[in-house]
């Protein structure tokens, strides 16, 4: 019989994983069933993207759209594998607001009011 070890967040009995904006069903499924796994990489994702509002604001302000769409799009996919699909959502509508130049400091600040709300739901739920 194999002995398993388990982080303080989980069990072999562990609840379901509930964090505010997060569909954590289907990020899991998404990052390969494995919670401690998916918590480390919500834990990452919270430390790497909490900027990522100012980085397409700086890109924006010295000319470079391509940057900022990149920036948009790479938090879109993070937000999407990991089942933050709110965020996904307003980063695709940031990508979009970018590449039209319509509507982007409104889009930047859905974007920003749904990001600091899914760091701060993670960081909760995940205290260092």
């Amino acid at each position: 019989m194999s002995t398993l070890s388990w982080s303080h967040h989980l069990g072999p009995d562990s609840a379901a994983l509930n964090i505010a904006g997060i569909d954590t069903s289907l990020g899991l499924k998404n990052t390969g069933g494995k919670r401690e796994r998916y918590e480390s990489l919500l834990r990452k994702f919270a430390e790497k993207q909490v900027g990522t509002v100012e980085a397409i604001r700086v890109a924006l302000s010295v000319g470079d759209a391509s940057k900022a769409g990149r920036e948009a799009h790479s938090l879109k996919g993070a937000a999407s594998t990991l089942g933050v699909t709110a965020l996904a959502k307003h980063a695709a509508d940031v990508e979009i607001a970018i590449t039209t130049g319509q509507n982007v400091d409104e889009a930047l600040m859905s974007l920003s009011h749904s990001l600091v709300a899914v760091v701060k739901a993670i960081r909760m739920s995940f205290p260092v």
